[in-house]
């Protein structure tokens, strides 16, 4: 009979899906499929994705034909900015071509939507400080989808939660990083002896996409004004040669030893205990009492390590 039209039923799904969790605005690649039973080439009909206000978020053709099915290429949309969670549906619509009416199908799909995590880091910690001196310390972020987070303020917090200072992430990213935005913050130190806790806060960052808020502690100890200077000279005990490198510390103070094996630590008048190590070599300690400038020898012994 002229003008009959066959009706065959469809079924819609996802090739590709969205990944279950995503960032806030970031892209998805997708591909739909749709099949008819009655194993109809259905490419040059369209597909759709529904965002769950009824929004359209993409209009494509089906492209690819496998006796079983049609599916479209491969296709990007944009995550949504406001995190929480979605639920979209892609949508072949009734389509009526050459006597046969097509009937619509669809398929939903779910996903969460995220803040950008971002990542601080704090380093540069003089330790320690003299009483109520000035210091400088770097703290960097970055967001993990490499979000430009320039322009952003940091605060700093001292042991008992007062804010002391601020300031704002400058532009040129930290050398040999692609996204670590980074400042220095002055700062002065308590005004009494001990070892001092403070954090580094950067608020939800003020950006089209969203991003979370986050913070980093960092601790450094307070000491009395350096009176003194002690200097350490370590060698190997056999060879009588410079150890280069070597760990001395005089509690708090801590040093590195030079090409030539010294060590040069400016230190307050009193009693310390002195511990020297090198890679391989056993540990030195002696106990060092600093009324003047003082010079000690650390001569370090291989370590012997025994086999069971």
């Amino acid at each position: 009979m002229a003008g009959q039209v066959t009706a065959h039923n469809t079924s819609t799904c996802m090739a590709r899906a969205a990944p279950a969790k995503l960032d806030a605005g970031t892209n998805i690649a997708l591909k739909v499929r749709a099949s008819c039973p009655s194993g109809c080439d259905l490419r040059r009909n369209i597909a759709r994705i529904i965002a769950q206000d009824g929004e359209v978020v993409k209009e494509t053709e089906l492209t690819e034909f496998d006796e079983t099915g049609n599916e479209t290429d491969e296709f990007i949309v944009e995550a949504p900015i406001e995190p929480g969670g979605y639920t979209w549906t892609a949508v072949f619509p009734a389509q009526h071509k050459e006597g046969v009416l097509h009937e619509g199908s669809s398929a939903p799909f779910s996903f969460s939507v995220r803040r950008h995590a971002t990542s601080m880091a704090v380093w540069d910690v003089p330790s320690p400080i003299a009483f109520s001196e000035e210091f400088r310390i770097k703290v960097g972020l970055k967001c993990f989808a490499e979000c430009g987070l320039a322009g952003q303020e940091i605060e700093v917090y001292d042991h008992e939660g007062a804010k002391v200072a601020t300031a704002t992430l400058g532009s040129v990213p930290w050398s040999g990083t692609t996204a670590l935005c980074w400042a220095e913050v002055e700062l002065e130190a308590p005004g009494t002896e001990g070892y001092y806790t403070w954090e580094v806060k950067c608020r939800k960052p003020d950006l089209e996409l969203p991003h979370e808020e986050t913070s980093y502690t960092f601790g450094f100890r307070t000491a009395r004004q350096p009176d003194h200077v002690v200097t350490v000279e370590v060698i190997d005990k056999d060879t009588k040669t410079p150890i280069k490198n070597a760990d001395v510390l005089l509690h708090p103070y801590r040093g590195y030893t030079d090409e030539r094996g010294l060590a040069r630590l400016m230190v307050a008048k009193g009693e310390y205990e002195l511990y020297v190590s090198g890679s391989g070599k056993e540990t030195f300690q002696t106990s060092v009492k600093v009324a003047s400038d003082v010079a000690v020898r650390a001569e370090l012994l291989e370590l012997i390590v025994e086999d069971f």
